[in-house]
C-alpha cells in the first residue's frame, strides 16, 4: 500500500493548487463497499485523484480506481478477482441547486462540510465501478433442468374449441 495522501481534504483549495493524489489504498478502509467484496484483508486498489478548475470555474476532481478486488460469483459461488478500471468526473458544490447546473458528464458531490475524506472519493467511484452482479467470467451459465425440456401444456379447452369447429360446419 502506498500511503502518500492525507486522510482528510478541502477540495478547494486542492483544486486551487491543482493537488494530485495517487498511490494504492487497502479495501478494509473502505467501509462502504466491504459488504460487498469477499476477505477484504490485505487486498489493495489503485487510484489517482487529481483536483483542478474547470472553465467556468467550478471545483472539478478526475477520480480513477484500478486493479482486482475479490468477489464472490453469484453463479459458482466461488471467490474471484474482479478487474477494475473506472473513472468518473465530480463537480464539487455546495447545495443541491448547484449541482443541477453541473454539465452533464458531471457526477454531484455536494459538500456538507468544506473537507471531505480522500478514501470517500475512492470508494464512491469503486462502487460505481463494481458489477451489479458479481459473475466469474470463466463461469458457466447455470442450467435449470426443469425448464430446458419443453414440456406439454394442458389446454383443457382445446376439445371444446375442435367441438364449437365442427358445431360450426353443421
Amino acid at each position: 500500500m502506498s500511503r502518500d495522501y492525507p486522510d482528510w481534504i478541502n477540495p478547494h483549495k486542492a483544486a486551487q493548487a491543482r493537488r494530485e493524489f495517487s498511490g494504492s489504498v487497502l479495501l478494509s478502509r473502505l467501509t462502504r463497499v466491504l459488504d460487498l467484496i469477499d476477505q477484504a484483508e490485505g487486498a489493495e486498489i489503485g487510484f489517482e485523484v487529481d483536483f483542478s478548475l474547470d472553465d467556468q470555474r467550478e471545483v472539478r476532481a478526475r477520480v480513477r480506481v484500478h486493479g482486482h478486488v475479490p468477489m464472490v460469483c453469484q453463479r459458482t459461488l466461488k471467490r474471484y478477482m474482479q478487474p477494475i478500471d473506472s473513472a468518473s468526473v465530480i463537480g464539487v458544490v455546495d447545495n443541491a441547486r448547484a449541482a443541477e447546473a453541473l454539465p452533464e458528464d458531471y457526477e454531484p458531490l455536494i459538500l456538507e462540510e468544506p473537507r471531505i475524506r480522500l478514501e470517500d472519493l475512492i470508494a464512491e467511484e469503486l462502487l460505481l465501478g463494481l458489477p451489479l452482479v458479481p459473475r466469474a467470467p470463466d463461469s458457466e451459465p447455470v442450467v435449470d433442468r426443469k425448464r430446458s425440456a419443453p414440456t406439454e401444456t394442458h389446454r383443457p379447452f382445446a376439445d371444446l374449441a375442435r367441438l364449437a369447429g365442427k358445431a360450426d360446419k353443421d
